[in-house]
């Protein structure tokens, strides 16, 4: 399971911070009726694509006791499943939004791409 933190910093300085980051604890299991605090289980790290580059990042995950399930907290600026920052894909939206229609023809949308 996936919950959001809004860190209140940029993906520049989280980048930065590394597993420094100020992560938050996580006092409830969301799959359970558990009330324990779950123990930070480790970091996994994903890539989040902004119009400015290719950032990795490191997302903490949490493990209950009880149900042995685990929860990852992402920052509030990404989607689960998703490299492109929300950010990103709501330019990418509006822009197509904006965008005039010419007949019948499909509008283009450019997406900043990874570099490989």
């Amino acid at each position: 399971m996936i919950q959001f933190h809004d860190f209140g910093i940029d993906i520049q300085t989280y980048t930065d911070r590394g597993k420094g980051n100020d992560f938050p604890d996580v006092n409830q299991c969301p799959h359970c009726p558990s009330r324990r605090p779950l123990h930070r289980h480790g970091y996994y790290q994903r890539y989040a694509l902004t119009a400015e580059g290719e950032y990795h990042l490191w997302i903490a995950r949490y493990r209950c006791q009880e149900c042995r399930k685990t929860v990852s907290v992402l920052p509030s600026f990404l989607l689960p499943y998703v490299q492109y920052t929300r950010s990103v894909i709501w330019q990418a939206v509006k822009t197509w939004l904006e965008t005039p229609r010419r007949g019948a023809k499909t509008k283009q949308v450019g997406f900043p791409t990874k570099e490989v």
